[in-house]
């Protein structure tokens, strides 16, 4: 069968992608990865096939306000919302999770978030090639809601990949039920049906529920960061992929004192998202916090994600990048800004994590259900050392990362779901009378 697969312009979104596509490419299926112009470099260099479609993606600086802040919400707090929205798709506190709130949240990120990711000019050159390449599948980033339109519009089956914990299908069925349950809601506006049926209306078809969740969902998250929710997942996984890799001679050596790593992950190079380790410390500070202790720091960081004049510590060895998948295994701890690259890739090889929660996608959130397993803490400027010093003395943390590792190894590999996918497909074709 061909497969479509479909990533914004952001690496770490592509990474997640790359393994389950190689899985299915090794099966004997046709691969083939759509993005736009600005990821298709990393695409070829993965070794799939690359398709540029639509115009360079925006960085967030560029995105156009969203909505006025909802009502009961003050300045300082829709600041403290990602890219100043007014609204956390993240939120899980019960008072602020009004009907009025998480309609608000969907309409706010479908009609910023979304155009971000994946605007009208990327779904209009995906449609114009899936129908003249045919795929049978569209796999597709669950931020990129090009995946399930472009599906319909084309009649090809269509699964999601979790880049991230499911705070779309969360939203999405917690709106459902507070205006099912709301007897002066009426009929309530669904601002992400509305959203995908706009989408689809000019290639024909009608919105269906299984647009918002795919007819299945890979998930490739720790178990710990699941949501409860009547999805059919199928469960994989996390296999890390970094991009093309060159491990270093002094990389192969045994460090003589305890190798931290310092990154702040893809993602934030990917969006432009400069300056800061969380959302309230400074890189400058992070460098100068971590080396105060008697370890070596590997800090992966860009040069624009380095302020001019900062003091590089003796102790700091500076890379603009260094795999982790290559770097980790030798690594007595990682601190991170609590995105899912650098998370994920922390469980694979049992180092404890410290996360200093930055504000894209619920950092916040995962950092305290690690911490909720004993392989990590989170921490903030005036907490940082204290951190750190504990998760290198206790070894109760590497027992803890040990055991989230022990926990995402037991689960199947990419090359394992494939008949999962391929029975996907089969029920797709058979709904349609197309299976032989």
């Amino acid at each position: 069968m061909r497969v479509l697969f479909v990533t914004p312009a952001v690496n770490s979104h592509l990474n997640n992608l790359v393994p389950i596509a190689w899985a299915l490419r090794t099966a004997g299926h046709e691969v083939c990865v759509a993005g736009q112009p600005d990821i298709t470099e990393a695409i070829k260099n993965s070794g799939l096939t690359a398709v540029a479609v639509g115009e360079r993606m925006a960085l967030p600086r560029e995105i156009p306000d969203g909505p006025d802040t909802p009502e009961g919400l003050g300045a300082s707090q829709e600041a403290s919302t990602p890219f100043g929205l007014g609204y956390d798709i993240a939120e899980t506190r019960p008072d602020r999770l009004t009907l009025d709130y998480v309609r608000g949240t969907l309409a706010a990120y479908t009609s910023v978030v979304c155009e971000f990711m994946a605007d009208r000019t990327m779904l209009d050159d995906l449609v114009k090639f899936a129908r003249a390449w045919k795929p049978d599948l569209v796999v597709w980033d669950a931020h990129t809601y090009t995946g399930p339109v472009l599906a319909r519009a084309v009649g090809a089956a269509d699964i999601r990949v979790l880049p991230a914990p499911d705070h779309w299908a969360r939203m999405r069925a917690l709106h459902r039920e507070l205006a099912a349950g709301d007897p002066t809601a009426g009929t309530a506006a669904d601002p992400l049906a509305g959203y995908l049926a706009g989408k689809l209306e000019p290639w024909g078809g009608e919105f269906g529920d299984d647009m918002v969740t795919g007819q299945a969902t890979i998930d490739p998250l720790p178990s710990w960061l699941g949501v409860p929710l009547d999805v059919d997942r199928i469960s994989v996984r996390h296999v890390p992929y970094n991009g093309p890799t060159v491990i270093p001679a002094w990389l192969r050596k045994e460090p003589k004192r305890p190798r931290v790593c310092l990154t702040l992950g893809q993602t934030r190079r990917s969006l432009g998202v400069h300056g800061r380790g969380g959302e309230d410390v400074s890189v400058a500070t992070m460098l100068q916090e971590v080396a105060a202790l008697d370890v070596e720091v590997i800090a992966t960081l860009s040069a624009d994600q380095l302020p001019k004049g900062t003091r590089i510590p003796d102790n700091v060895r500076l890379f603009d990048f260094i795999p982790l998948n290559a770097l980790l295994p030798s690594c007595s701890a990682i601190v991170h800004y609590g995105g899912m690259g650098a998370v994920a890739a922390a469980v694979v090889h049992g180092v404890p994590q410290l996360g200093i929660p930055g504000n894209i996608w619920g950092e916040a959130g995962v950092m305290r259900q690690l911490e909720a397993q004993g392989a990590g803490l989170r921490a903030d400027a005036g907490t940082l050392v204290d951190g750190l010093t504990r998760l290198l003395d206790d070894p109760a943390f590497r027992q803890g990362a040990a055991q989230i590792q022990k926990d995402m190894l037991s689960r199947p590999s990419p090359r394992d779901i494939v008949p999962e996918i391929e029975a996907v497909v089969l029920e797709h074709q058979k709904s349609r009378g197309q299976a032989a």
